[in-house]
């Protein structure tokens, strides 16, 4: 009876060492095509700081990054890009579907149901922003709906500070109150 426990256990540990191989012929059979991501990362959090403090979250369902000739990020499957001020606190949420950064040109750019909340609610809507982290601004050329506490303001491209506190609509159509203390800064309607 010892005997058999012992060549038992003898088969099975040789049957466990002889599966835990390597094959290294399936390995080499691999295939990873010459222009695809040098990285894949899924459900990544990117955060960007300046003298020690956030500035900018990336959220997105899949990065992919490539290295190379043509350096950039392609981020998939959702992206969301939040702003933070200088105290910490968010103050503008850009949403969309996909987007790439682009390193050697300081840039991002966003697409397919962009949207853009700053901190006092009003609500950018496009199928296309570029954010320039130089400059600190966003831009579009596409048409873009703003909506804000009392209107809805349509137009033809868009530029804003990277925050969107103070943006200006290019070829504006739509109605615009102004309630009492509201400003409104002179823009340059063309058709």
């Amino acid at each position: 009876m010892r005997w058999s426990i012992v060549i038992l256990v003898a088969v099975l540990l040789a049957t466990g060492f002889s599966a835990c191989k390597n094959d290294l012929d399936r390995v080499a059979a691999l295939e990873v095509p010459a222009d695809g991501p040098d990285r894949i990362t899924t459900g990544a959090e990117y955060l960007y700081s300046d003298s020690g403090l956030v500035r900018n979250r990336v959220r997105a369902a899949t990065i992919e990054e490539y290295a190379g000739d043509d350096p950039r990020t392609e981020l998939s499957g959702g992206v969301e890009l939040t702003f933070f001020s200088s105290d910490g606190q968010a103050n503008g949420v850009l949403t969309a579907r996909r987007g790439s950064i682009l390193p050697a040109e300081n840039r991002m750019q966003v697409d397919q149901q962009v949207v853009f909340t700053n901190a006092r609610g009003e609500k950018l809507e496009t199928e296309q922003l570029t954010w320039d982290r130089d400059s600190g601004r966003v831009h579009t050329d596409k048409p873009v709906k703003v909506t804000r506490e009392k209107d809805i303001i349509f137009g033809q491209g868009l530029d804003a500070l990277e925050d969107m506190s103070k943006y200006t609509v290019r070829k504006v159509t739509g109605t615009v109150f102004l309630g009492a203390g509201d400003t409104l800064a002179p823009a340059k309607a063309t058709d």
